[in-house]
């Protein structure tokens, strides 16, 4: 995924500021994909640049001016070509992993705090999701005046609270191991698998 892509998602349901998007990001795409905003605004400059969208500049009494963002018809046509597109599968980069891969290098005690560090952190993620996704999703799709969208976004909140239940089912697993060792077996599913 691209972040010119994702910007022009959400100003595909309505017009806004670079920190509107910011503040949009941040309670919905942030699940899956980050930006500072500093590359927000980069990205719309150059998106400007590829004529995917204009702004208009609204003075403000006792404030700086503002920019609001608005997709032209070649941003739209861009869009849903970017969304017929097959997806690009990501390229996984974990340090973790990659310490675990080398984990008989390293006292067992240092890997099982990163271990458990890694879990509290999708444990942490998981209970904000548990609690603030649905509210977060509702008062989105009223701002923007659209209530069908909501499913589709619990729908990939449901992949980041799935991938959190497992990661942290994994870490439990992987800490029991190094800790008290074994042999480690790999579940299969026959049925998943085709």
């Amino acid at each position: 995924m691209s972040l010119p892509h994702a910007l022009l998602g959400l100003l595909n349901y309505k017009p806004a500021t670079g920190y509107e998007l910011k503040a949009a990001f941040e309670s919905s795409i942030n699940l899956f994909w980050n930006a500072s905003l500093p590359q927000i605004y980069r990205t719309l400059n150059q998106m400007e640049k590829s004529s995917w969208l204009t702004f208009t500049t609204e003075h403000q009494a006792g404030k700086p001016s503002r920019k609001v963002y608005q997709l032209t018809d070649k941003g739209k046509e861009e869009f849903r070509n970017w969304l017929n597109r097959p997806p690009e599968f990501p390229q996984p980069k974990n340090s973790l992993l990659v310490k675990l891969f080398f984990g008989n290098q390293m006292a067992k005690k240092d890997l099982v705090a990163n271990l458990r560090k890694w879990r509290e952190h999708y444990a942490k993620f998981l209970e904000m999701m548990e609690e603030n996704i649905r509210p977060i999703t509702q008062k989105y799709a009223e701002k923007i005046d659209s209530k069908d969208e909501e499913q589709f976004w619990l729908l990939a909140a449901d992949y980041g609270v799935r991938n959190a239940r497992m990661v942290m089912e994994w870490c439990d697993s992987a800490m029991a191991y190094v800790e008290k060792g074994g042999k480690i077996k790999i579940k299969q599913n026959k049925k998943a698998v085709k």
